[in-house]
């Protein structure tokens, strides 16, 4: 069992991420398949939790406690519920080096726990055995990781001492503040500053996302306050220029109709910004302006036009890699519309 959960529990699941992480644009239909199938089935946690879901109600149907893990659909509705998952999952890395010290941290006391105080050792403190206590490395590690980690002392797990015991009683208060110290205070310290930071950063990057959306031009780059200090008399709000003037899915379809349109057919317009996308040149896009503020005469200082050339670099950067995916987008609708025709 160890074994199986060693090789498709830890292994496989790493080589598939690291196989991913490789494959940056899939090139060939096999690359292409493991892709799809790889976020789709481990990237997408609608479809992920889903299907964990469904797993568990058919277990329902052999043992009937599974039916209660169909609860947990209430996180697949909650975004501040997803985000306590994320918190665990993003610094997954660092929880697991924490919890790897931890192991350590009980094979060494447990170690020493056996060298020096066996017959301390107690499974039940309550117990009429003649001999409750463990007498193997092994043995102590379990007993420290289920009765000491989890209550952060491991005088749980050891008979009572006292001052008649002599040194030992010395070597025992040292014993139990070490481990009280190093796993009660500081590690779990560790790994609930671990989370709740996550936790935070997460809420942090929606506000964020939220705000970027909400106040800043996905197409232009104006922001709210900018578009409302340029002084054009009558203009639309910074809304309509947003969602309207500005709309991104009609920059999507004006590409798509570029790209699906014969380019002997192309107008003065349409053959200009086909060169520049074909060129990966985004000068075609408008830069903090629009139509209506040409109309207007309306006028961005040099300052903002610094600004709106960072933006224009930064945006034409990031358009290089897009352009080669939508490309190969792009091939794949032809090829399945050349399939679905034979």
């Amino acid at each position: 069992g160890l074994y199986l959960f060693l090789v498709f529990g830890i292994n496989l699941p790493w080589t598939l991420s690291c196989v991913r992480n490789y494959i940056l644009v899939p090139t060939t239909p096999r690359a292409r398949f493991f892709v799809v199938i790889y976020d789709v089935a481990l990237t997408k946690p609608f479809l992920r939790n889903h299907v964990l879901l469904m797993a568990a109600s058919m277990a329902g149907f052999q043992s009937s406690p599974f039916f209660t893990l169909m609860l947990l659909d209430i996180v697949n509705n909650s975004s501040m519920l997803a985000d306590i998952v994320k918190s665990l999952t993003r610094p997954l890395p660092q929880l697991g080096i924490v919890f790897y010290t931890i192991i350590i941290t009980v094979i060494i006391y447990a170690q020493f726990g056996l060298a020096y105080f066996e017959d301390f050792f107690m499974f039940d403190v309550f117990s009429d055995d003649d001999d409750p206590g463990c007498h193997s490395v092994v043995a102590c590690f379990f007993l420290i990781m289920y009765g000491g980690v989890t209550t952060g002392s491991i005088a749980e797990v050891m008979d009572n001492t006292s001052n008649s015991d002599g040194d030992r009683y010395i070597w025992r208060m040292v014993y139990d503040l070490t481990f009280f110290v190093w796993v009660g205070i500081m590690l779990f310290n560790v790994l609930t500053g671990l989370i709740v930071d996550t936790f935070g950063a997460l809420r942090d990057e929606a506000n964020e996302r939220e705000d970027t959306l909400s106040n800043q031009c996905y197409i232009c780059g104006f922001t709210r306050s900018g578009y409302d200090d340029i002084g054009v008399t009558n203009a639309p709000s910074f809304d309509i220029h947003a969602e309207e003037e500005h709309n991104i899915w009609n920059y999507v379809y004006f590409y798509r109709y570029l790209t699906t349109k014969d380019p002997s057919d192309y107008n003065g317009v349409e053959s200009y910004v086909a060169d520049m996308i074909e060129q990966t040149n985004l000068g075609w896009l408008p830069v903090r302006t629009s139509l209506y503020i040409q109309n207007a005469g309306g006028y961005v200082d040099d300052e903002e036009d610094d600004v709106s050339k960072v933006v224009e670099n930064t945006i034409q950067q990031e358009f290089t890699p897009l352009a080669k995916t939508m490309k190969s987008v792009e091939s794949r609708l032809e090829a399945l519309e050349e399939a679905l025709k034979k």
